[in-house]
């Protein structure tokens, strides 16, 4: 489960999550594309923490998102990138510093963009099909509410 909001206070957020146990994996400087598919998002990442490409579709659970990965390749080859290129045409991009937490099996980001904005976005993950959904659901709200998170703020989770 994802759930992305706006917020004024990243520093304030970032301490919070460290005094609650998180532990900071990274800053991440992120250049996303995405290509055009029939479904879902396709995004070529290029970053200093790691470069992937993955085709993903997000589906709305109430104020949250659950995702359906249909591709993640991590280190693609040049071969891989270039066929993306070739095979789907650009529709656009983003460029942000993400510092990344990790908090059991929750991902918080932290993303800066270039005008100044700033965004949290919480994945609650299960790998071993662990956790109901309901589970992954309240994982991600309870975060929201302890981090001071109003629901004013909540948005969609993605920048395109």
């Amino acid at each position: 489960m994802t759930q992305k909001a706006r917020l004024a206070n990243a520093d304030v957020i970032a301490s919070v999550l460290i005094a609650m146990g998180a532990s900071f994996v990274g800053e991440d400087h992120q250049h996303d594309i995405y290509f055009q598919v029939q479904n879902g998002k396709l995004k070529f990442r290029h970053g200093t923490l790691g470069t992937l490409i993955t085709h993903y579709e997000r589906i709305a659970v109430g104020p949250l998102e659950k995702t359906h990965v249909y591709r993640y390749d991590v280190n693609p080859s040049e071969e891989e990138v270039r066929q993306l290129y070739a095979m789907h045409q650009i529709v656009g991009e983003t460029h942000k510093i993400r510092k990344q937490y990790q908090f059991q099996n929750v991902t918080v980001h932290l993303d800066e963009l270039p005008n100044g904005e700033n965004y949290i976005e919480v994945e609650a993950k299960d790998y071993s099909n662990s956790f109901s959904e309901e589970d992954l659901q309240s994982q991600c709200k309870d975060l929201f509410e302890k981090l001071g998170i109003a629901s004013v703020d909540l948005m969609q989770t993605g920048y395109l």
